[in-house]
């Protein structure tokens, strides 16, 4: 079990359980969820730019992780193209 709903509901997609995630996050108050968003919303912006380019440990792009519909690519380590 874990201490915060937040932890269960990723760990829950990280497991690709889907319906044990939806249910997790049904189960929260509005202000809860919407305060969830927020905070996957600047752990987003710390993985990817806008248009799914890695941003890595600096503020140059290095590699496009997300096709054009939003699906994760690959990964691809420092300077091998």
């Amino acid at each position: 079990m874990t201490a915060f709903a937040e932890t269960a509901a990723l760990l829950a997609v990280m497991n690709s359980d889907d319906a044990r995630a939806r249910s997790i996050v049904a189960d929260m108050f509005p202000n809860e969820r919407a305060e969830f968003a927020e905070q996957l919303d600047r752990l987003r912006a710390m993985l990817a730019d806008r248009f799914g380019n890695d941003i890595g440990p600096s503020s140059t792009p290095r590699a496009q992780v997300l096709d054009g519909e939003e699906r994760f690519l690959g990964r691809q380590s420092g300077g091998a193209s």
